[in-house]
């Protein structure tokens, strides 16, 4: 009688176990990288948005002297790009004295966008103009 009953508390703590096991709920990401240009020259700083806007995920990543690189959520992303100078008469960092001089038609109004693979290289260029 001991074998069974300690059979059954065997079981039933497995099963918690197996029902308390908490599951990541943080979707996959994969590494992307690439270069990104401003009137042909690499954008100085900025910032790139891999962006899924209907479900509200984001994945940013700093641009340094037009490279980038980072991991993103897999499938086809919108992306956005920013960089900030300060505006005329304005100081950086001091409230309201940044402009972002990237164009709103590749940030806010953004058409670009790539395709994310879950297996492969991850690797791309974009070209932007000020104007």
């Amino acid at each position: 009688m001991s074998i069974r009953i300690g059979m059954m508390i065997l079981a039933v703590c497995a099963a918690f176990a197996i029902g308390c096991t908490p599951t990541n709920s943080e979707p996959s990401r994969v590494e992307v990288s690439g270069v990104v240009t401003i009137d042909g020259q690499p954008l100085p700083t900025g910032l790139i948005h891999f962006k899924t806007v209907s479900e509200g995920a984001i994945d940013s990543m700093e641009i340094v002297e037009g490279k980038f690189a980072g991991q993103a959520e897999p499938g086809k992303r919108r992306v956005e790009i920013t960089a900030y100078r300060a505006a005329s008469g304005g100081t950086p960092g001091m409230g309201g004295g940044e402009v972002n001089y990237v164009p709103a038609k590749y940030n806010a109004e953004s058409k670009l966008t790539a395709d994310v693979s879950s297996e492969g290289l991850n690797e791309f260029r974009f070209e932007v103009t000020s104007k």
